[in-house]
């Protein structure tokens, strides 16, 4: 199912104490965070996301989880 949620895009920690903790891109919206992952980029570069750090975006896509998987992204 498609959705669309706005929100602040940052960068902070994923795997908080574990073996795999690493710097993750992730959307802060009033509905909870989630990674943020434009689909077709490679998800260890975030090429196409990581100059949005610090923005206000919309995203269209799909979530699993904790992921937001990003169809589109509209800088507001």
């Amino acid at each position: 199912m498609t959705v669309k949620l706005s929100g602040i895009v940052v960068q902070k920690a994923f795997g908080k104490g574990s073996k795999n903790e690493h710097q993750a891109i992730y959307i802060e919206t009033d509905k909870g965070d989630f990674v943020l992952r434009k689909v077709g980029d490679n998800p260890f570069e975030n090429k196409a996301i990581v100059n949005l750090v610090g923005q206000r975006v919309e995203v269209k896509g799909t979530i699993k989880d904790y992921l937001f998987l990003a169809d589109e992204i509209r800088v507001l």
